[in-house]
């Protein structure tokens, strides 16, 4: 799931160098999946705009997909995709009857 995440440099007393602090800290804690972002100016101010996915979300969604896949690949499958030719190979059988007389 996307989540989005702003910032505003007028929170940081208009400093560049706190809201970059204030940035690194988020994502260095966090370590977002950025999907997205924007600058804006606001008056005086700095707006940094993130649309991005938790990590912590994605790691549980492959835990559960490899445990899923763990899960169905211990048991045989039922129907496959391919075709079975399930007529005898032994060569005493022939595959067509011989011809009638």
């Amino acid at each position: 799931m996307y989540r989005y995440k702003g910032f505003d440099s007028a929170l940081c007393g208009g400093s560049v160098a706190a809201l970059e602090a204030v940035v690194n800290a988020w994502m260095e804690g966090e370590r977002p999946r950025i999907r997205q972002m924007s600058q804006s100016v606001r008056g005086q101010h700095i707006i940094l705009s993130f649309v991005y996915e938790d990590s912590r979300e994605l790691e549980q969604r492959v835990n559960l997909q490899s445990q899923a896949t763990a899960i169905t690949g211990a048991f045989p499958r039922l129907f496959n995709d391919e075709p079975v030719d399930d007529r005898p190979t032994s060569p005493s059988i022939p595959a067509t009857p011989p011809p009638m007389h």
